[in-house]
């Protein structure tokens, strides 16, 4: 008596879909569903490196995971070369954990390989740019120069201005913005 169908366990999914289906989902700011899909992707292939570098992202924004968020992030960069969106997953690690110098390292380094890439750039913007030193005849190191710059920095963020949040960090600006891609997975 058979009507067609198969009984058993389900095929198994891919980890593309569940990748694409998690970028959709960090597109729209649903961080617990984005990360419980990158971490499905990854355990279904341990080796894709957009899975791992996406995953890495989600434990340090979602579970606060800082130490293999960062390994995670670090070794995809490794495995695939300096992809712009995984030198952006970088960025986004380090600005979560109050890192804005490795941040910032890791989008120009990022910038300097694709130096067209429009999320690169919207996340520089974000950033931000290093003001001169207030005293321009001194060094930037000069204690003057330090104290004064402490003083306009705290008076320009007190006057609003707070940094980027780390899930929008390259985010592309107006309401037709597309979700970040994935690429297809590597044979």
């Amino acid at each position: 008596m058979s009507d067609g169908t198969t009984s058993g366990p389900p095929p198994p999914e891919d980890p593309a879909a569940a990748l694409a289906q998690g970028l959709a989902a960090f597109a729209v700011r649903d961080l617990e569903a984005a990360h419980r899909l990158f971490e499905r992707a990854h355990r279904r292939d341990t080796r894709h490196p957009r899975a791992m570098s996406w995953y890495g992202v989600t434990l340090v924004l979602v579970e606060r995971n800082s130490s293999l968020g960062v390994s995670l992030c670090d070794q995809a960069v490794r495995q695939a070369g300096p992809a712009a969106d995984l030198a952006l997953n970088q960025a986004r690690v380090h600005l979560a954990l109050n890192q804005r110098e490795r941040a910032v390292k890791a989008l120009f380094r990022g910038l300097e390989l694709h130096p067209g890439e429009p999320s690169l750039r919207a996340a520089q913007l974000a950033m931000g740019v290093r003001r001169p030193p207030v005293v321009s005849f001194l060094s930037r190191a000069n204690p003057l120069n330090r104290l004064l710059g402490r003083i306009r920095h705290w008076w320009l963020t007190r006057r609003g201005a707070p940094g980027p949040a780390p899930d929008m960090l390259g985010a592309l600006p107006g309401p037709g913005a597309a979700p970040p891609q994935a690429e297809p997975p590597r044979s």
